[in-house]
C-alpha cells in the first residue's frame, strides 16, 4: 500500500509539473534574449529578488547568472548563460549602492560589454527600478552607437526618477555633495505639460534631454509607477511627473512606450519592486507574455495569471491602469 501511495504521489507531481510546463509554453514566447536585472539606491539582490522569483514560478524565466560589481569596479560573475537556455534571467549586484545613476551607468557599460565579448550575448532586456531606472536609460543614451555592447530589445523600468527625487530628509538620502543635488523634487510642485515636457527642467533631466536623439529607435519600453493616492501624486520618493517625464524623452525615438500605473498602499517606493503583484504582472508578460500585444493600445495579459491569482485580493490591496502608445 506504501508503494502505491508514494507511486500515486509521484505521478500527481510529475503531472502538475507537465501542466505548469504545457501552460508556461502556450502563455511565454521562448527567446534566449536575457533579461539584466538593475537595483536602485542603497538597492541589493533582495531588491530584484520577487520579480525573478515571480518569473520563475509562472515558468515564464529563469535566473542563470549573478554579477557582482565591487565598489574597485572588478565584475565577479556566477553562472553562465547559453544559446540553448529559456528567457534567462542575469540578477546586478552593485555594492556600492550609493554611487548615483551616472556611475551606475558607467558600470553597466563595462558589465555590457562584458556580457558581449565573454557570454558572446548580442541582445538584451533591462529590468530598472529607482536609480536603476535612471542608470538603464542613460546607459542607452551613451551607448547606443557603441558595436562591443548588447543591442537593447525592451526596457521595463520601474519608478524611474528622471525628474527629479523627493527631498525627505531621511536618513539614507546624501544631505551633502554633488548626489545631495538629485534630491531636488517635492509633491505638486511641478507637472507636465500638454506636450508631455515638465514644466520644472532639473539637472538630471537636462542631461538626458541633451541626449534625447540618441535614444535607440528599436527599444521598447513599459514604465511603471505609483501613485498612494495620497495627495502627493508619488510613490513617496518619486512623483508621478518625475516618472512620466520619460515619455517626453522618448516619443517619436523608440519603436513602443507604455506607461503602467500601480495605485494604493502596495504603490509606495519600495514595495513596487517587493512583491507587487500587479507590477510583477505587467513586468513579466511585458517581457515574455506571447499574447501581449504590442500594436494595441489595450495590453493583453498572460490568461494563465489570472487564473493563477485572486484578483479580489489584487485589487482590494491595489489598483491598477495603464496606458500605451504604439509609436509607428
Amino acid at each position: 500500500m506504501g508503494i502505491v501511495i508514494f507511486l500515486m504521489i509521484g505521478f500527481s507531481i510529475w503531472h502538475a509539473d507537465q501542466k505548469q510546463q504545457r501552460e508556461a509554453r502556450e502563455n511565454y514566447i521562448n527567446s534566449n534574449v536575457p533579461t539584466l536585472f538593475i537595483h536602485g539606491w542603497s538597492g541589493t539582490l533582495r531588491s530584484e529578488r520577487h520579480m525573478a522569483d515571480y518569473a520563475e514560478t509562472t515558468g515564464a524565466g529563469q535566473r542563470r547568472m549573478i554579477i557582482r560589481v565591487r565598489p574597485n569596479g572588478h565584475i565577479a560573475v556566477k553562472g553562465k548563460i547559453e544559446k540553448w537556455m529559456h528567457n534567462p534571467i542575469i540578477l546586478l549586484r552593485i555594492d556600492n549602492n550609493r554611487a548615483g545613476e551616472f556611475q551606475y551607468a558607467r558600470w553597466l557599460t563595462n558589465v555590457c560589454r562584458l556580457l558581449k565579448s565573454k557570454y558572446h550575448i548580442n541582445r538584451l532586456n533591462f529590468v530598472g527600478h529607482s536609480m536603476g531606472s535612471y542608470a538603464t536609460v542613460y546607459y542607452n543614451l551613451l551607448n547606443s552607437n557603441r558595436s562591443d555592447v548588447p543591442r537593447s530589445n525592451k526596457l521595463c523600468l520601474i519608478a524611474g526618477p528622471y525628474d527629479g527625487i523627493i527631498d525627505n530628509r531621511k536618513a539614507n538620502q546624501p544631505l551633502t555633495g554633488s548626489l545631495a543635488k538629485l534630491w531636488d523634487d517635492q509633491p505638486n510642485e511641478n507637472r507636465l505639460l500638454k506636450n508631455g515636457q515638465p514644466k520644472i527642467i532639473h539637472p538630471e533631466y537636462q542631461t538626458l534631454l541633451q541626449l534625447q536623439n540618441r535614444m535607440p529607435s528599436q527599444i521598447r519600453i513599459l514604465n511603471i509607477y505609483g501613485d498612494l493616492n495620497d495627495g502627493s501624486h508619488s510613490d513617496g520618493v518619486v512623483t508621478t511627473t518625475s516618472a512620466l517625464s520619460l515619455g517626453y524623452l522618448v516619443r517619436g525615438h523608440v519603436s513602443y512606450y507604455q506607461t503602467f500605473k500601480a495605485t494604493g498602499a502596495n504603490a509606495q517606493h519600495s514595495e513596487l519592486h517587493n512583491g507587487n503583484l500587479a507590477v510583477n504582472r505587467a513586468l513579466t508578460n511585458f517581457l515574455w507574455g506571447r499574447h501581449y500585444n504590442m500594436s494595441s493600445d489595450e495590453p493583453k495579459y498572460n490568461p494563465m495569471l489570472d487564473k493563477m491569482m485572486n484578483p479580489t485580493v489584487l485589487f482590494n490591496h491595489q489598483e491598477h491602469s495603464q496606458t500605451s502608445i504604439g509609436i509607428r
